[in-house]
């Protein structure tokens, strides 16, 4: 032991003290109930308060989201008319059961006038266009029982899109492009045929990767980077929570105040959160550590995870998927057990809806294809993974085990999505699939890797399909 010389301080008094840790914050009372504000489903709500006339037996009108889905259903029965004429006219029958509105209506019209002129179903399909349709009927009933010539044809196009080119021309003669029509339906239905078997394949390879993980975590705790704490989980809520409330306010607001509201609202919604940590005393090193916002072990090591870790989180989506298949057919079955529910002003059976990008890309030129290409694999894959795996699970998790952290993240991410009620397993299973790529790398970079594939995927394929 060393003894300091008389008249001299204490070595101990030289060293210097670290500076204080800050003082642990709770989340803010405004926290949960901003959360539970942006849950609400303002669109419906606003149904039960607002009457109108005819509102309870009217059918809702096909958005453009509905039109697209409905055009790659048209393209595999127009390609399958050719295979197998049976399933061809069970194909739409079926559809005839689905699609509500006026303009899918005209919309199937012309498909099954396409595929069979003599088609018993065209006078029943005629009949259930509502007096709102305006010349929609009158032009669709002109181009099933006469054909059509251009001028005609092209203002179905403005209604109609893609399926003015089935109306056959004057004296029901052939469209003028049905031979690239039943060409590239063949090409569509063999391209489909073609991803189905990568994406069963792909779910294989998923299941056996969680598989060898799962072993890999019970043989060795450290095989997941994440580190589990409660530590700032207070301001990382309060974050989140900004974050969809002040989205949400933009999707009001937007309404009276038009596009540009909704823009500035966004921008305001990625930018506020960012900066409140610091307000709230947060250091931008620590809130950045907190949510994951490193490098890991590497930029290019975490893509590579990312681009792996994607085939667990087709596996994981898989059983969500299962269970939206589901819950859409015993819904169909207590609905109505198999009848035309369309037909009966029901508007089409229960199901998942359509995201609202689908109809933006089969009705947008160029640069709104290409916007959507930036907000679904750039935008939403970025800020979703910053504001959900990033600190809302890092909140959960400083309070719960992960399944349980990832389920309840994963329940508010599917539930803010437009696809409805039905399609919140199949979300939720995606997102538990992001979660657990957050669990595995600590760092964002595999998650909104994993995030992009699957978005950019799919709207690249939709653009070409559509």
């Amino acid at each position: 032991m060393s003894h300091d010389a008389p008249g001299e301080s204490p070595a101990w008094e030289t060293v210097p003290l670290p500076p204080p840790l800050p003082v642990e914050r709770k989340a803010a009372w405004w926290a949960w109930p901003l959360v539970f504000f942006a849950l609400i489903p303002f669109d419906k709500v606003a149904g039960w308060f607002v009457e109108e006339p005819g509102r309870t037996t009217k059918p809702p009108a096909a958005s453009a989201s509905d039109l697209a889905l409905l055009k790659l259903q048209a393209q595999i029965v127009i390609a399958s008319a050719k295979i197998d004429p049976s399933s061809s006219r069970e194909a739409l029958d079926d559809l005839a059961g689905m699609v509500s509105g006026d303009r899918a209506v005209a919309a199937l019209a012309l498909l099954e006038c396409f595929v069979d002129p003599a088609s018993p179903g065209l006078g029943s399909l005629l009949e259930r266009f509502s007096g709102d349709s305006g010349d929609l009927a009158g032009l669709t009933d002109e181009a099933v029982r006469e054909g059509v010539g251009e001028e005609d044809r092209e203002r179905l196009r403005d209604r109609l899109g893609w399926f003015a080119e089935l109306a056959r021309g004057p004296g029901l003669a052939p469209p003028p492009q049905e031979g690239e029509i039943k060409t590239r339906s063949f090409i569509v239905l063999a391209v489909l045929g073609l991803l189905v078997t990568g994406v069963c394949l792909a779910l294989l390879s998923g299941a056996v990767l969680l598989v060898l993980h799962w072993r890999r975590v019970r043989n060795d705790a450290r095989a997941n980077a994440f580190v589990p704490s409660a530590r700032h989980g207070g301001v990382l809520l309060e974050c989140f929570a900004l974050y969809l409330g002040i989205m949400t306010a933009g999707a009001l607001v937007s309404a009276w105040l038009g596009v540009w509201a909704a823009i500035a609202c966004s921008v305001a919604a990625v930018v506020v959160p960012l900066l409140w940590p610091r307000w709230r005393g947060l250091r931008w090193a620590d809130f950045r550590a907190a949510i994951g916002l490193h490098r890991g072990r590497g930029w290019w090591r975490e893509i590579g995870a990312g681009f792996v870790g994607y085939f667990g989180v087709l596996a994981i989506a898989s059983i969500g998927i299962a269970l939206t298949l589901v819950l859409t057919l015993i819904a169909g079955l207590m609905a109505g057990g198999g009848e035309n529910v369309a037909g009966a002003g029901g508007g089409g059976p229960p199901g998942p809806q359509a995201h609202p990008v689908v109809g933006w890309i089969y009705e947008g030129g160029l640069w709104m294809k290409l916007a959507c290409l930036a907000l679904a694999a750039g935008f939403a894959p970025v800020f979703e993974e910053i504001f959900f795996r990033g600190a809302l699970q890092r909140y959960f998790r400083g309070r719960f085990r992960f399944f349980a952290s990832a389920l309840l993240a994963s329940l508010i991410f599917a539930a803010l999505h437009p696809q409805g009620f039905f399609a919140i397993p199949a979300l939720a299973g995606m997102g538990i699939g992001f979660s657990l790529l957050r669990e595995w790398r600590d760092s964002l970079i595999a998650p909104m890797t994993a995030h992009a594939i699957n978005n950019g995927s799919l709207v690249a394929m939709l653009w070409w399909i559509l």
